[in-house]
């Protein structure tokens, strides 16, 4: 699947190693959930660690595609959102049920017009290489445009829009936050008791949430006579049905899908290739602000303009073994049936242009002593990773050929070893005051220099490709 800018290979195959599904448990009317099969543990833990404060995801950064392909998902619908487990790092994907599908308790095949009318979804649960493991049915919900997973007790469960009104043409949308365990093979109707129902903003209309496990917070978007509008609230306090808002603003331009992530609300907008939208289409990412309200960015998405149909859907926040990752995705192939296409990006900014503030880079203060001002620290823009420091050995000993200064961080870390040139004191030191650092694919930063020098050693201005 070609990319406008460089395609890189799956970051997924970075996520956990999940253990075969077992044989999908039948779903018995109004019964418990049954046991979801536990994952195998993981190969690499996911990192729980959010964005310093003031940062976002580099819109301007290349992206990666998670998969490498486009995903046929169960149904041959568009996809509408997708959310992580932040645990296994299971995807799970909503979808409106295709036309003519009967499920096990269904008499007849349903039109794809009355899923439509009513909110049927099918959710996907899909694995780290594509593939769709298990699939939940729920009736009368919504469209599916909200998303979020939880973790508790060994199972994944799903927040998304529930309570849909049946409607007499096109799409039926929630009116109220369902939360529901996600449960292989399971026909769940709105209303039933195997759904909890939180109604944060009653009378209103096309509710979807998102929710943010890494801050303890849910979102949740709505429709009323006003016009549509974000509110941000505590998850502990939202879940005890105390429905006091921390943030309230309005939503502007047109939802495909958002989500929230710390301080800010990603939405994306954009329709399918057509007569009226032709190619590069209009695909637009909008940043929010959640503490004002401001619309902080708004930005083109250049994206995989050679996808087939290349309709916006999906936006969330997932967890990766090198920090959160921005996803987002489109639905693709002309003619049907639609697949998914899923990118991903982990490059931050703090939203200045180039002027990205430096993070300081963890060292051993028992051996090494930083000079002056010279703290070890690094800052990354789009693919460049900038790196400064200056420092001395506690005990003066003489520096080593290879020895290694420090471990740059998981997500910064090259592909590949890359040289950089760096200085050294000059006292004491016979010829080039200049020495020959590396940066490994482990992270280890090393210095090469064979004239057992004392003193100090510097990066003033080195950088490498991440």
């Amino acid at each position: 699947m070609p990319l406008t800018r460089r395609t890189v290979l799956s970051a997924m195959a970075a996520a956990p190693v999940l253990a075969p599904v077992a044989t999908a448990h039948a779903a018995g009317p109004r019964t418990a959930p049954a046991a979801v099969p536990a994952a195998a543990p993981a190969a690499r833990n996911l990192s729980s660690a959010g964005l310093p404060a003031g940062h976002r995801f580099d819109l301007k950064a290349e992206p990666v595609d998670l998969f490498g392909k486009e995903l046929r998902l169960a149904q041959g619908r568009v996809h509408q959102q997708v959310a992580f487990d932040p645990v296994t790092g299971l995807a799970y994907v909503t979808q409106i049920i295709s036309d003519g599908r009967k499920l096990a308790d269904e008499t007849a095949p349903v039109p794809g017009e009355d899923r439509d009318r009513r909110g049927d979804l099918c959710v996907n649960e899909v694995t780290a290489d594509g593939t769709v493991r298990a699939v939940m049915y729920l009736r009368g919900v919504g469209h599916g445009g909200g998303l979020g997973v939880e973790h508790v007790d060994g199972r994944p469960w799903l927040w998304l829009e529930t309570d849909a009104d049946r409607v007499t043409g096109g799409f039926a949308y929630g009116k109220r936050v369902g939360r529901v365990a996600f449960t292989p093979d399971a026909i769940v109707d709105a209303g039933s008791d195997r759904i909890e129902v939180f109604d944060p903003v009653p009378g209103t209309s096309g509710v979807t949430p998102s929710l943010d496990v890494a801050n303890g917070r849910v979102a949740v978007r709505h429709v009323s006579s006003a016009g549509a509008e974000y509110r941000v609230y505590d998850l502990a306090a939202f879940r005890s049905r105390t429905f006091t808002p921390l943030h309230t603003f309005p939503a502007r331009y047109r939802t495909q899908a958002w989500c929230l992530y710390g301080n800010l609300v990603y939405q994306n907008e954009g329709s399918a290739y057509g007569s009226t939208n032709p190619r590069p289409g209009n695909s637009w990412w909008n940043v929010y602000d959640i503490t004002t309200g401001e619309v902080v960015e708004r930005a083109f998405n250049t994206t995989a303009l050679g996808l087939s149909h290349r309709e916006t859907e999906a936006i969330t926040v997932r967890r990766t073994p090198d920090g959160p990752q921005l996803v987002f995705g489109f639905a693709t192939q002309e003619p049907g049936p639609r697949r998914m296409a899923l990118y991903g990006i982990s490059s931050t900014t703090d939203g200045t242009g180039d002027h990205v503030p430096w993070t300081d880079l963890e060292y051993d203060t028992a051996v090494l002593t930083a000079t002056g001002t010279y703290l070890p620290q690094y800052r990354q823009v789009g693919n460049r990773v900038d790196l400064h420091l200056r420092l001395s050995r506690v005990d003066g000993a003489p520096w080593t050929n290879g020895e290694k200064i420090l471990t740059l961080p998981p997500h910064i870390r090259p592909h590949r070893t890359q040289g950089m040139v760096g200085q050294t004191t000059g006292s004491g030191v016979s010829g080039s005051l200049t020495i020959r650092w590396e940066v490994l694919a482990d992270g280890s930063l090393r210095i090469f220099d064979q004239r057992g020098f004392t003193g100090w050693i510097g990066l003033d201005a080195g950088y490498f490709t991440s």
